[in-house]
């Protein structure tokens, strides 16, 4: 090789590597670092590509004074490139963080908790380059930062930690809380379970928004636990009551109530756990032997009458009436029960024949209570009524005639030939609840769940008033009884903040009680705001209820379009949320289709059955939403955000109004927040939001795009109400945006691949210096032709 040709290599090869430093300063710091990054020959992403969180699991121990939670992450890669797990998880103040573990591989694995300075700079990070939109909802708790490197393609790995924090009861209640809202990324799902074991009794634990699953070792021993449905999204935190009580009932409240409307309060009543003496009653057994009820059916009945006969007080009296084409009562009317036995010898000889006297029956039951004691009615078919009156009218009318006034009625309706319209009526009439046993279900232990509920009355006939507030559509709207062991929701509306008189009469064992509560209803909170979707559900399925029973009226229609839309309650009648959401915007068009659906829905049927059992969870306020509904609707506070046209908009918005562009990170947005916190939440959605300024106005906030990508951080106010503290934010790295705008924020393709904004720059070095380098070469050629 001669002289020239390899200075002409060696200049080439000069340039190229004095562009290295350039490419290493341009490249944004990884504090700490993460090894072996520069080992990745196949990720194409100048950024790290981040690992989903698919799932996560919390076990609970709550002990006196401690709580210990194993939290577990559960991470996938769903990129062609080697992955990053990068997992912000704020934890309760003054909690220690231990037994980091990774399990999947020998991967690089680290987890710290964040001073201030670090959380600061780590949030202003992850939000400058839109990773998760979840960030702009603040970090008030200490943060615990997990990272691990690599996860690979198409592979799944978990992370598991302990935190432990100190837990403190107050008037024998404490809260506990996991902000998975306010992780950053947020979990796409969720499952909890707590063990609980305090030297207290515990009376009630209540979740609100969140059907938990409770069963009871002890007074104060018990475990919880929950899982998310399809469809789920991690918008609002978990928190969970664990209380405690005096006296033979314990009430406690809880409010939400934002700026400029009506608040929502819950009334929790939680009586003693156990009774020496339950107050007697009366209770008559009401099997349907129809033919229909052959085979499985009928034993299973016998099973379910053999476990209420098996578990009578001592004191009550007890009647059992089995009817098809005609009527049977065992026995004399109503027996004491040490008959019991006799009882369940009688039903197992039952056989399933003839057609279906369901008004004879009711009749012939009420009959037998005179009316003396409490009463209970436990109603069971299978069918349509096919003998004797058959019209749902009328067989109300003659079953109130023959009722006494203190009757209560459950009603059980088993397969799907049943007449919900009739069996709802029923319950609704006579202060009970109706349920529906489908085919794949066994009807003992359907009833056997009932009927430990309400098998040891603590107050009976129980009178509810309020006074102070202006309270008003309260729900549900009445509550018969109070059981051991069982607490009772009450729902409502109020007006007025200030001082709110409870008063709870009804008869025990010793005879007529009258408990007195004072509570205090807040001017604004908004901490709690499932318990405006409580109270929401509950409302709904009242007027649904009474839809189906007494037909469709205009103002029953209107008030229920109106908090289904606001509330984006999705059933059966209301699914054009889910499938239409623009009509959440037209109240006109809701109203038509809601119309058009109430009048086509069946009374019977697979469809009128599942439409039922949909109520009775609203009514009990386990309904957890469509996963149908999911990808379109979110909940936030008390208001509903529908997708449409690409945007997250709010319940209560009309295109006809003037909407007002925002871009999150200017200064016209941080002074929005600071009118109104919560507009930081609704930015969280992600991509382009429509939403309500604090003055009324409405505007659209969008993120930045590559026209406006310039970095502005500001400080944002801190709320005073006891909810979640705001911190700064920052923004920048524009199209990353419109990667994020067309998916649902907790299931977001975490992937940022800029090439324009600050993280471009490394690409243009490395370019320059491929450039170079051919610069180089090219020279070298020439020279060695000459």
């Amino acid at each position: 090789m001669r002289v020239p040709q390899f200075i002409g290599l060696i200049g080439a090869l000069i340039a190229t590597i004095a562009l290295i430093p350039a490419v290493a300063s341009a490249q944004q710091p990884i504090d700490p670092p993460i090894l072996p990054p520069d080992r990745c020959f196949d990720c194409w992403w100048p950024v790290m590509p981040v690992a989903s969180l698919d799932r996560f699991e919390a076990e609970m121990d709550v002990t006196d004074g401690l709580l210990v939670s194993r939290y577990r992450l559960e991470l996938s890669n769903p990129h062609e490139g080697l992955a990053e797990g990068r997992i912000v998880v704020p934890v309760p103040a003054g909690s220690s963080v231990t037994d980091l573990v990774l399990s999947g591989g020998p991967e690089t694995l680290e987890g710290r908790v964040l001073d201030a300075d670090e959380a600061q700079r780590l949030y202003d990070e992850i939000v400058r380059r839109l990773i998760d939109p979840a960030l702009l909802r603040s970090l008030g708790d200490d943060l615990y930062e997990v990272r691990a490197f690599p996860v690979p393609a198409g592979e799944e790995r978990a992370v598991s930690f302990t935190v432990t924090s100190p837990l403190v009861a107050l008037d024998e209640q404490v809260l506990l809380e996991i902000p998975w809202a306010r992780m950053s990324p947020r979990p796409a799902a969720a499952a909890v379970s707590i063990d609980i074991d305090v030297p207290w009794a515990v009376r009630s634990v209540l979740a609100p928004g969140l059907n938990l699953d409770v069963d009871r070792e002890s007074a104060g021993e018990l475990t919880a636990s929950w899982e998310s449905s399809a469809g789920w999204a991690a918008t609002s935190n978990l928190r969970v009551y664990v209380a405690g009580g005096e006296g033979l009932i314990d009430t406690r409240a809880l409010a939400y109530r934002e700026r400029g409307e009506d608040g929502f309060f819950a009334l929790l009543f939680a009586p003693v756990l156990e009774i020496d003496e339950a107050v007697a009653r009366d209770l008559v057994l009401v099997l349907d032997t129809s033919g229909s009820m052959e085979g499985e059916k009928i034993e299973q009945a016998r099973d379910a009458a053999a476990y209420v006969l098996e578990r009578l007080g001592e004191d009550d009296h007890f009647a059992v009436v089995s009817f098809s084409r005609s009527i049977r009562v065992f026995g004399d009317g109503l027996e004491d029960s040490d008959r019991a036995n006799a009882a369940i010898d009688y039903v197992d000889g039952l056989d399933a024949a003839g057609g279906t006297n369901i008004a004879d029956a009711l009749d012939t039951a009420f009959e037998l209570l005179d009316g003396e004691r409490p009463s209970t009615v436990i109603f069971l078919t299978d069918g349509l009524p096919t003998v004797g009156v058959q019209h749902t009218d009328t067989i109300l009318d003659l079953a109130s005639g023959a009722a006494p006034d203190r009757a209560q009625l459950f009603a059980f309706g088993v397969g799907n030939d049943v007449d919900t319209v009739l069996l709802d009526a029923l319950a609704t009439r006579f202060v009970g609840t109706s349920h529906y046993v489908t085919p794949d279900e066994r009807i003992d232990a359907e009833v056997g769940r009932l009927y430990e509920r309400v098998s040891t009355p603590v107050l009976t006939d129980v009178e509810i008033e309020i006074d102070g507030g202006e309270v008003e559509a309260l729900a549900p709207r009445a509550i018969a009884g109070l059981f051991a062991g069982q607490q009772a929701l009450l729902t409502g509306r109020y007006a007025e903040p200030g001082p709110m008189s409870v008063v709870v009469r009804g008869n025990s064992f010793d005879g007529p009680e009258v408990f007195e509560y004072s509570i205090d209803l807040p001017e604004r909170e908004t901490s709690e705001p499932a318990v405006a979707q409580l109270w929401a559900q509950r409302r709904v399925a009242n007027l649904l209820t009474e839809v189906r029973i007494e037909g469709p009226r205009d103002s029953l229609i209107e008030e229920i379009v109106e908090l289904a839309t606001r509330f984006g309650i999705v059933t059966p009648y209301t699914s054009y949320l889910a499938e239409e959401p623009e009509l959440a915007l037209a109240s006109d068009d809701a109203l038509t289709a809601f119309s058009e659906r109430a009048a086509a829905a069946p009374s019977s049927g697979a469809d009128a059955v599942a439409g039922a059992a949909d109520l009775e969870e609203l009514r009990d306020g386990a309904f957890e939403g469509d996963a149908d509904a999911a990808a379109t609707v979110r909940q936030l506070g008390a208001r509903s955000y529908y997708l449409i046209d690409g945007a997250w908009t709010r319940d209560g918005y009309r295109p006809e109004l003037d909407v007002t562009p925002v871009t999150v990170g200017s200064a016209a947005f941080a002074a929005l927040v600071e009118a109104e916190p919560e507009i930081a939440s609704a930015a969280a959605l992600g991509g382009r939001v429509i939403t309500l300024a604090a003055d009324g106005t409405w505007v659209e906030l969008s993120w930045p795009d590559a026209e406006s990508g310039e970095v502005v951080v500001f400080e944002l106010p801190q709320h005073t109400n006891g909810t979640d503290p705001v911190t700064s934010i920052a923004v920048s790295d524009p199209p990353a945006t419109q990667q994020l705008n067309a998916q649902p924020a907790a299931n977001r393709d975490q992937t940022v691949a800029n090439l324009e904004g600050d993280d471009g720059a490394p690409w243009v070095a490395i370019l320059a210096g491929l450039a170079a380098l051919a610069l180089g070469a090219g020279a070298a050629v020439r020279i060695a032709r000459r």
